[in-house]
Parts: C-alpha cells; structure tokens; sequence
C-alpha cells in the first residue's frame, strides 16, 4: 500500500469520527486522514445526483481534483418502504433546515405517523466513492435492514439512528456500542469494501 495521506470529503465530525476509528481498525493508523476543514476555501459542488451512489462520485471526485489527495466520499441515508424511498438522497435535508436531525426526526414520524408497525420497514444504505486525482474512480455500497420506531431511543450515533430499529439486536441504531456499530452498519459495510481497495492501491 503505498497511499500515506487520505482525504475524508466531510465537515461533519460524526461521520469523520466513524470512518477514522474504522479505519484504525482495520491496520490503517499509519495513513494521514485529512478532512474538508483543511481547505478553509474549497467550495463543495452541488450534490444533485439521482442516488446515493452519483453524489459520492460528485464529491470524491471534486475534492480529489481540489486536493490532489486520494479521497473517499460516502453519501448514505434512510430509506423507508412506506414513503417510496424517501427521504432517500434528502435524508440529511428532510426538513428543509439544512443538516438538522431533530427537525428530519420530527418530520419523519410526522410522515409516518398513521403508518403501523408491521409496515415501517426500512433501509439504510450507504455509497462509496474512491477517487484519484487523476479521475480514476471505485464504488463500494453497504445496506442494513430495520424497522422505524414511533419514538426515539438511544443517546448514541446520529442522524435518523434513534428510530432506526435492528430487529435482530432488538436495539436501535443510537443504542449500540459505536464498535458494534463500526462494525455492523451499512457505512461500515460499504467501508469494509473501501479499505480492501484502499489496501490494494498500488496493484489495481
């Protein structure tokens, strides 16, 4: 592997604290992570692709161009059976408040509030994207299935976490330890896949 520094296309802390930790897991503490608040005047593009998948491509690519750094770009979010897909690529604007996830809860329920149990189902999934400078570009994906809950419940993670509910584990999202998380969510999942590349750089 001969990458040494990685740009992380985020200014959200939570999310940057998720990836780091995972990738210090998995071997890769001796890279330089970098995010977005190392460049006090890069400007993001407007993130209007169709899916998940177009604006992971949209931001890696852009701040691999920018930076001159390998950059990983992921774009996740909710998608609820019950409402089509939505909030889908808007899950971190749901609300119209910008990146607020009381406000996207509160609409979330309020979207679902006649909804019953057994037809609450969900998804989160998560995109991807690896890009080089160059343009050179990989795609990796994760999903993990749930249930939305009619009230919220754990005081960890973030985002739509506290109604996420993992019937498997009989626990949301929020109330998981962060390495049961780091390991079982669909960031994690797509991630797994982005390290192997990642690891593998040098040969592909």
């Amino acid at each position: 592997m001969l990458i040494k520094t990685l740009l992380i296309a985020t200014t959200n802390s939570d999310k940057m604290r998720e990836i780091s930790a995972m990738l210090c897991a998995a071997d890769m503490a001796d890279i330089k992570l970098l995010d977005l608040t190392a460049y006090g005047a890069y400007i993001p593009p407007e993130e209007n692709g169709a899916s998940f998948a177009d604006n992971a491509c949209i931001k890696a690519l852009a701040a691999a161009n920018y930076s001159r750094h390998l950059t990983l770009a992921d774009d996740s979010g909710l998608m609820v059976v019950a409402l089509d897909g939505a909030p889908g690529v808007y899950s971190a604007r749901y609300a119209d408040s910008g990146h607020d996830d009381a406000a996207n809860n509160a609409k979330l329920l309020s979207q679902l509030a006649y909804t019953p149990t057994e037809q609450r189902q969900a998804a989160f999934y998560c995109a991807i994207a690896l890009a080089l400078p160059n343009g050179k570009l990989w795609l990796t994906e994760g999903q993990v299935e749930g249930v939305i809950l009619k009230a919220p419940r754990g005081i960890g993670g973030f985002g739509y976490d506290p109604l996420f509910y993992l019937p498997d584990y009989k626990l949301t999202m929020a109330e998981l330890s962060q390495n049961e998380k780091n390991r079982i969510s669909h960031r994690a999942l797509a991630l797994k896949k982005a390290i192997s590349l990642i690891k593998n750089l040098d040969t592909l």
